[in-house]
């Protein structure tokens, strides 16, 4: 009993703490905030984001955000660690799940929940398939989704209706290899003039999600990785080196590889390739401009008994070293702010990223925007299907991608290897991680 009073005390004064800061319009807080979203549609709409909050919360309460663009994830998380140690950190920065756990485990973020539970913030109104990842759970909460996708497949729906290729809504492997064959286009010559379909070399992202369909994702619980000591890691990689050399998928490119699939698409030289629902708005823009309609559908499967799709991007958090409670609790007032309906939708409806909240569903801007371009709810609606990257915790995540796609650069873009070899060669080089062995 003595330690539950002790425990209902130290919430009472959390929440008193939390409640008691406050911030003057004649002398606001100033605080610093790190992102990923550096240009187009996305820098547009976190400005926005930034300068509502700064012109009516911060404008109240008397805080100020400066927001600056530090490149991409890997970038953010050098410059965070350096930036702890010299006195130049941010209150507010985003980061990818997948890095997100050393940031947990080297004690550099703080924890949200007095703060969420001071405002009456609802942890279960944030999609749990977002939310299950280490640190987060009834109790504590050290991040929160923030710009998160589901890849979906776009394709040339111009192209498709000349052809007459009629695509699924939710294709399995075997449609789509299909559809995107039929697309394919050679001349007398022998030249390629449509290829049929592109991937990108992000394995965790995408061929990771084929790894938990065909049931042995890359790594468990246990610390153990079923696709490697099973079938699966072999599947996937054979498949997409045949589709490679029966000629209709174009191997992706050494630099740009990106930038160079999605202006072939708008220029009617691809079909499909299947990338991040956060691309959706600039895509979109784009194909209009170029005279094409696009089409979108959800995120291909093995296993129509299993259609699950991988869950990516970044997540919000507030950093710790160097910082004090009041930066602390203003960095709250601006993520409180980012979750509102209101700033999921804006997020969404300009950007293209997942919506992250459930009742966002139910807003008038989403539902009226969802109506008007019903293809970029096809992301949402896979978000039951969903796992996110850094499910389940692995310290070895980051490492263990990097050594798998140099090897699967050798297997496609080179074709220097085979398959087989490859998967050998992913175990040789990981076998670090998995002392257990395969």
């Amino acid at each position: 009993m003595k330690k539950l009073v002790s425990l209902l005390l130290i919430a009472v004064l959390l929440f008193t703490a939390v409640s008691a800061l406050a911030y003057s319009k004649d002398e606001p807080i100033t605080i610093k905030f790190w992102h990923t979203r550096g240009s187009g549609a996305q820098y547009e709409t976190l400005k926005g984001q930034i300068n509502a909050f700064n012109s009516t919360v911060g404008a109240e309460k008397g805080i100020i955000v400066e927001e600056t663009y530090l490149g991409g994830y890997s970038e953010i998380m050098n410059q965070l660690y350096l930036a702890t140690t010299s006195g130049e950190q941010p209150v507010v920065c985003v980061n990818s799940t997948t890095r997100y756990p050393m940031l947990f485990d080297d004690d550099i973020l703080v924890d949200m929940m007095p703060y969420a539970k001071a405002s009456g913030f609802d942890i279960h109104n944030v999609f749990y398939s977002m939310y299950n990842v280490v640190g987060d759970d009834e109790e504590t909460m050290y991040c929160l989704p923030y710009i998160k996708s589901t890849p979906v497949i776009y394709y040339n729906k111009t192209i498709a209706d000349a052809k007459g290729i009629v695509v699924p809504e939710a294709p399995t492997i075997a449609e789509l290899e299909e559809i995107c064959k039929k697309a394919y286009t050679v001349n007398a010559n022998g030249e390629v003039e449509i290829w049929g379909f592109e991937s990108l070399n992000d394995f965790t992202y995408y061929q990771g999600a084929f790894l938990w369909q065909l049931g042995e994702e890359l790594w468990d619980e246990e610390g153990n990785t079923p696709a490697l000591s099973g079938s699966s890691m072999l599947k996937v990689l054979s498949d997409w080196r045949r589709w490679i050399d029966e000629g209709w998928c174009r191997p992706f490119d050494s630099t740009n590889a990106s930038a160079t699939m999605q202006e072939m698409l708008y220029q009617g030289k691809l079909f499909a390739f299947w990338a991040s629902c956060a691309s959706m708005a600039n895509i979109s823009k784009y194909m209009a401009e170029a005279g094409q309609e696009l089409g979108v559908v959800n995120f291909p499967t093995y296993d129509p008994e299993k259609p699950i799709v991988p869950i990516g991007g970044g997540s919000i958090m507030i950093i710790k070293p160097g910082n004090t409670e009041e930066q602390y609790a203003a960095g709250w007032e601006l993520i409180n702010f980012l979750m509102s309906d209101e700033m999921v939708a804006f997020n969404s409806v300009n950007s293209g990223y997942l919506p992250v909240t459930i009742s966002v569903a139910e807003n008038d801007t989403m539902k009226a925007f969802w109506e008007e371009k019903p293809i970029f709810k096809v992301a949402y609606d896979q978000l039951p299907n969903g796992i996110d990257q850094a499910y389940p915790d692995f310290p070895y995540n980051s490492e263990l991608k990097n050594n798998i796609q140099s090897v699967v650069s050798l297997l496609i873009q080179e074709g220097s290897i085979t398959p087989e070899e490859a998967v050998q060669q992913i175990k040789d080089d990981n076998a670090h991680m998995f002392p257990q062995g395969y």
